[in-house]
């Protein structure tokens, strides 16, 4: 495969993992946009029900 992107070191911990349960799918329960492009989500892990708080931001 030519075109493969290479394995980097930190691919295996990329992405959201649940603190409680090491899950990493969740649903969102909310979305609100601030100024500056930044957006915050409310998430709920779908195994234990564990809620978090993720504030993004657009790169570019």
């Amino acid at each position: 495969m030519e075109n493969a992107r290479p394995k980097q070191a930190d691919d295996n911990h990329r992405g959201l993992e649940c603190r409680a349960c090491g899950c990493k799918h969740f649903r969102v329960i909310y979305t609100r946009a601030y100024r500056g492009g930044q957006v915050s989500r409310r998430r709920e892990c779908r195994h234990c029900g564990r809620r978090m708080t993720t504030r993004e931001r657009a790169i570019g």
